[in-house]
């Protein structure tokens, strides 16, 4: 299955306004928005094909194996609550945490060089078999969905943030008892967001584009950027050609450093914005791993 529609129109807008200065924004990072592009110390190499690239913002978000972790917690908690209102319940299966997204792929298209040889554009079949469990076995009556969800589980409350949500919030509640605050903050999200519109429009970046345009133009293929490339109207088996069109793709990326010089600026704008929210952003990680240790704790890891 290629990119997804709604990847291939964010990234037509990104690519739309890469002429584009950058704009002013009040909502995070300062009442004006960066002015001038950071400097970039030097462009590293490549990332490792399909390997996880790290960004100064993942410092301070919850990583996919500690939301693993704080999963099992409430499910954990969940199930004590229920057992002691005398009703069985089992999370299910732990689902397995699907692996970080190597490089910002709604701007750049593929990034694999072994999935281009193998599959193409298109994303490798996922693997059958085994179950995500809910832990809410159909067909039980009303009692146990009111033990379940509380007053969550009607239409009313479902609406209402603060109604009961029954043993599904047992794990909130302990923490609430606790002195653990909720995070509800998402300013990394915001200022990720931030820091990718202005990588999108950053000149290094387009200048990179343009020179993968080219390199692909000598190769013989006529694709404006990446994203044209990968969204093109490949039929639903993948063929030769589509796999020598992904080849080349992704050695034109190479040739011209295109992901490292993503990887870098990007990197760049992230640390502009660390630098103007550190304490902002130092909270909501204290938080953050105020949550995963009493995770711990309820699973006796500590």
């Amino acid at each position: 299955m290629r990119m997804s529609r709604a990847q291939v129109i964010i990234s037509a807008v990104a690519l739309a306004v890469l002429a584009a200065g950058c704009s002013k924004d009040t909502k995070a990072g300062g009442e004006s928005d960066i002015v001038g592009e950071p400097a970039i110390a030097q462009i590293g190499a490549d990332p490792a094909d399909g390997s996880p690239v790290a960004h100064p913002l993942d410092g301070y978000s919850v990583g996919a194996e500690e939301s693993a972790l704080i999963f099992r917690a409430m499910g954990q908690a969940t199930r004590t609550c229920m057992t002691a209102k005398g009703f069985d319940y089992d999370p299910g299966p732990e689902s397995t945490p699907p692996p970080p997204n190597p490089i910002d792929t709604s701007l750049l298209g593929l990034v694999s060089v072994s999935a281009a040889q193998q599959t193409g554009y298109h994303r490798p079949p996922r693997p059958t078999g085994g179950t995500s469990g809910t832990g809410d076995p159909a067909g039980e009556g009303p009692e146990y969905q009111k033990a379940l969800m509380g007053d969550r589980g009607t239409k009313a409350g479902a609406a209402d943030p603060k109604a009961d949500r029954g043993c599904r919030g047992e794990f909130e509640r302990q923490l609430q008892a606790e002195g653990v605050k909720n995070t509800a903050s998402d300013l990394v999200g915001t200022l990720r967001g931030k820091a990718y519109d202005h990588a999108a429009v950053d000149s290094r970046v387009r200048a990179s584009l343009a020179d993968w345009q080219n390199c692909m133009t000598k190769r013989g293929y006529d694709y404006a950027n990446p994203v044209q490339a990968s969204s093109a109207a490949w039929p639903e088996q993948v063929s030769q050609g589509e796999r020598d069109t992904a080849v080349a793709d992704m050695n034109c990326k190479e040739q011209v450093k295109l992901l490292a010089t993503w990887n870098a600026v990007l990197n760049a704008y992230q640390q502009v914005y660390i630098g103007r929210n550190e304490q902002a952003l130092q909270a909501d990680r204290e938080i953050s791993q105020q949550r995963i240790a009493a995770a711990k704790k309820l699973l006796g890891q500590s």
